[in-house]
């Protein structure tokens, strides 16, 4: 989610930017990004033949398996579709029947099966937890309204006996350039320029064929509808949404002829984050298009590229060792009132890979950035989540006996693209191709379908 622009000073000319561009691309890095690199190639040599790998570039459009709700609550019941809706459900199954009901329908596990039930009051037999799929009939483009969004292609019913005796996901199954829009719409605000939409449909198409390879024959889902993967709102109407994906159908970001995941994230505050440290040790994201470019990034004038956020110490420090309980983490666990947060390690430009948290009886533990603005983030025994969240894990903090003061920059993890510097290239003239090349560096723009 965005947030609403601050007033900016000039932006480099394009000139400037062009010729900082080619600075970045041809110089030599300082230092490999993250301070872990050799535990990421150890990683691989441990794994041995079964280690991720990229992906291929797709050779056909990919079905995105969308997670666009996740069905907890034993005791209230998904309503999908509209009234007077005629809607097919049968098993995912090839050739197994299919029974026709009168929506909206209301689902939900009970007795170790599905209860599916249409307006009608009439109950779809079910004598077990298959999974089961769901369409509209009688549409040219079919979909099916969940709540206050509506979603192109069909939806399937997985149970998840893992997270729960009445759990399941309910799945949209969209084409990629079909679900595109939904994202690119969620992600940018409406005005923005029609080459940071296109510079985002290809990112975000990126990820998106990045997770499907990744998680096809995994799990029942390549992606959910939040910020945990991308925002997705179902079917829009945006105009320069739509543009911009049709205008770059199948064109993803590829390095060494493989798929780069297109992270991104909505201000890198001016300095950008390196893939294996925000993101994670998986060797997918130790190549050069994800440890950021050099030199400070064009974001750094807007109202969310600096911030300061202010948490009662004492409920900052029972998170913090709430979280390690809940993760197993003795040293963290045993944390009691927290009395400094300083950077330990930095990346190659400067950005804050690690913090070192110090207690009251001068006990230390050290963790990296990310995972220490989780901890401060998540909600906690007897706490909820904090009433001003850490925007970023880039800040320094100044504590004393009653508050922490957090002086940060940017909003999200950091790596890849800046939505609020792509916005600033192409309202000075960049195109999106361009914008690409600056926060993916080494990486190319090609049709992969």
């Amino acid at each position: 989610m965005l947030f609403a622009e601050g007033p900016r000073d000039a932006t480099p000319s394009r000139r400037e930017f062009l010729a900082r561009l080619a600075i970045a691309v041809t110089a030599p890095a300082l230092a490999r990004c993250g301070s872990d690199s050799d535990a990421v190639a150890r990683t691989v040599a441990s794994k041995g033949k079964g280690s991720p790998s990229r992906a291929s570039l797709p050779r056909h459009e990919p079905l995105m398996r969308v997670r666009v709700l996740r069905g907890r609550d034993p005791d209230a019941a998904a309503t999908l579709g509209e009234e007077g809706q005629w809607i097919r459900l049968g098993p995912a199954s090839a050739d197994a029947a299919e029974v026709v009901l009168r929506g909206p329908l209301r689902i939900r596990i009970t007795d170790a099966r599905w209860s599916v039930v249409d307006a009608n009051d009439v109950e779809a037999p079910a004598a077990g937890l298959e999974t089961l799929e769901l369409a509209s009939m009688g549409d040219d483009a079919p979909a099916l309204v969940l709540g206050d969004r509506t979603y192109p292609g069909t939806m399937r019913l997985v149970a998840r006996a893992d997270q729960g005796e009445s759990a399941f996901d309910l799945v949209s199954l969209v084409p990629m350039e079909d679900y595109l829009p939904g994202v690119v719409a969620s992600e940018l605000f409406d005005h923005w320029r029609l080459e940071t939409h296109a510079a985002q449909a290809i990112a975000a198409r990126s990820f998106a064929a990045s997770e499907h390879a990744y998680f096809e024959g995994r799990r029942a889902h390549d992606v959910t509808s939040t910020a945990h993967s991308q925002v997705y709102r179902g079917r829009v109407t945006h105009a320069a949404s739509h543009e911009a994906v049709e205008t770059t159908r199948g064109e993803v970001l590829a390095f060494e002829r493989r798929l780069v995941p297109g992270y991104y994230s909505a201000c890198c505050g001016g300095t950008p984050a390196c893939a294996v440290d925000a993101i994670g040790r998986n060797p997918i994201n130790d190549i050069a298009p994800l440890r950021g470019h050099d030199g400070e990034d064009v974001c750094t004038d807007v109202s969310i590229a600096r911030w300061t956020i202010v948490q009662p110490v004492a409920e900052l420090s029972r998170r913090l060792a709430a979280w390690g309980r809940q993760r197993r983490r003795s040293r963290l666990s045993g944390l009691q009132q927290v009395t400094s947060i300083r950077t330990v390690a930095r990346n190659e430009h400067g950005r804050p890979t690690r913090y070192a948290v110090t207690d009251t009886r001068g006990e230390t533990v050290e963790l990296p950035a990310e995972r220490l603005r989780a901890a401060a983030n998540a909600s906690a025994e007897g706490l909820a989540p904090p009433q001003r969240p850490l925007w970023s894990s880039h800040f320094a903090a100044t504590i004393d006996s009653r508050t922490a003061d957090f002086a940060g920059r940017g909003h999200g993890h950091g790596v890849g693209m800046c939505q609020y510097g792509a916005e600033a290239l192409a309202r000075d003239g960049t195109v999106h191709e361009e914008i690409l090349a600056w926060y993916y560096p080494g990486a190319g723009v090609v049709g992969a379908y």
